[in-house]
């Protein structure tokens, strides 16, 4: 047997045996999974180009397939959307690739998971803080 780790660990699991002649057991019992959510977002990145912490992307996760990101400056316009669930924002405007100034930005984040069930919507709502863009802060 060889375990692979996949995106999604969500299912209905039973084994059997086969022995060294090739016989093989009945299933054992049934035991089915979910996944848990994982998809999380950091609050803060630093788009500096010293390699370290330079773009706004999830923490480690699995079991999503696709994610619908739109993040907002403080006057409601949208900065930024992707639908990839690595997001690797650079902290540039979506319209003119330049960087956004330094400051708080808010995000709605539509979260589509692998369960059991199906897919599944969840929801995130949160804020991200733009440290050394290179641009300086919003006035």
């Amino acid at each position: 047997f060889t375990h692979v780790n996949g995106s999604s660990v969500a299912g209905c699991y039973a084994v059997t045996a086969i022995d060294t002649v090739g016989n093989e057991s009945a299933f054992s019992n049934e035991v089915c999974g979910d996944n848990c959510p994982e998809y999380e977002l950091p609050n803060v990145f630093t788009p500096n180009n010293d390699g370290r912490n330079d773009t706004f992307r999830p923490f480690p996760y699995r079991g999503v397939n696709r994610i619908d990101l739109q993040v907002f400056n403080r006057w409601g316009q949208v900065v930024f959307t992707t639908e990839d669930p690595d997001i690797g924002w650079n902290g540039t405007h979506r319209d003119t690739n330049e960087p956004v100034p330094d400051g708080v930005y808010f995000y709605v984040c539509r979260v589509f998971e692998e369960r059991l069930a199906g897919e599944q919507l969840r929801e995130l709502t949160g804020s991200v803080t733009i440290l050394g863009s290179g641009s300086g802060p919003v006035n």
